[in-house]
């Protein structure tokens, strides 16, 4: 599992959660019934760093 935060306009975290693939956690982001503005993806990098997670499509 992999660590992905979820980042609104602001770059506020509003929501982090653990995905087994990094196409599932985009989805989440992406996905119109959500309440939080996420406008950001971030996965959690071996070394502990946090690093994007590529562009949103909506």
């Amino acid at each position: 599992m992999t660590r992905y935060r979820f980042l609104d306009g602001m770059g506020d975290v509003v929501a982090e959660g653990e995905f087994t693939r990094h196409d599932d956690a985009l989805a989440w982001a992406e996905d119109p019934d959500r309440e939080e503005d996420v406008q950001r993806v971030e996965h959690l990098g071996p070394a502990g760093e946090w690093r994007w997670a590529g562009a949103l499509r909506g």
